[in-house]
């Protein structure tokens, strides 16, 4: 059930609804819900409160960067922001979670969607979202080497890859898309595929079919040994979480590969 507020919200853009199903998975407090009006029409919302702060930001940002992902995000259809909420209503795709595991004939797919996320046109919305999550965890001398001006999706763990039986790849929740080296989506990736059961030499593998990962060496073990120290991080932050530890010890691992530890 959705608040009588929202529920206003959505019908005046849909009109009455026949179905609010929740969507479950993730670790967001954003309020997701796929509905079916009476027109048979199929909406993906995700709405949160309208109130200064993180999850504000992120959707408002997420509503920003849709038009200019290249297809590889459902399409924002419509966005309302009043009476308490920000409401997102957004293309309902149908896709699964991408299969991360070793053998999986879904990472073809995934890397060469990674590979069109590092080539997107930078838009004006997005000309001042420097990457700034990683810099307490970096030495001041290589910050220079965790900039650039790929448009990054840092979160790429299995639900937010979603691919279709035709084998189509959608990339979903933009929350906080930053403007960074190009190696920090790949890189993200790899730990994700650690994480998933790959050895690190596996990872490495794959995300060297990442054209501008093979280009930034050294920004990629900067970034790997910034990102095993934010993972312990909330390791330390969230001790009895054993997914958050077992990401800690796959950015480790990852971060050993290529020499950063």
């Amino acid at each position: 059930m959705t608040p009588p507020e929202l529920n206003d919200l959505i019908t005046h853009r849909v009109g009455p609804l026949v179905s609010v199903a929740p969507t479950r998975g993730g670790y967001s407090n954003a309020t997701t819900v796929v509905v079916t009006s009476a027109s048979g029409e199929r909406v993906f919302v995700k709405a949160v409160p309208d109130r200064p702060g993180g999850r504000l930001d992120e959707a408002l940002r997420e509503a920003a960067v849709a038009p200019y992902t290249g297809g590889l995000s459902p399409a924002l259809l419509w966005q309302e922001r009043r009476a308490g909420w920000l409401v997102l209503g957004f293309e309902a795709i149908t896709g699964r979670p991408t299969d991360f595991a070793p053998g999986s004939t879904d990472l073809p797919v995934l890397i060469e969607a990674v590979n069109r996320t590092n080539t997107l046109p930078v838009p004006e919305v997005a000309s001042e979202w420097e990457e700034t999550r990683w810099d307490r965890f970096t030495p001041e001398e290589d910050l220079p080497l965790m900039r650039g001006n790929a448009l990054t999706h840092a979160d790429l763990h299995p639900r937010n890859a979603l691919i279709s039986e035709e084998g189509r790849m959608w990339f979903v929740d933009w929350s906080w898309p930053t403007l960074a080296s190009p190696v920090v989506t790949p890189s993200c990736l790899a730990v994700q595929l650690v994480a998933s059961g790959h050895t690190p030499a596996e990872a490495e593998q794959w995300v060297s079919g990442v054209e501008a990962w093979k280009h930034h060496p050294e920004a990629a073990r900067v970034f790997a040994r910034a990102d095993a120290g934010l993972q312990r991080s909330f390791a330390e932050r969230w001790p009895d979480e054993a997914w958050v530890d077992a990401m800690a010890a796959a950015a480790e691992a990852w971060a050993k590969r290529l020499g950063a530890r």
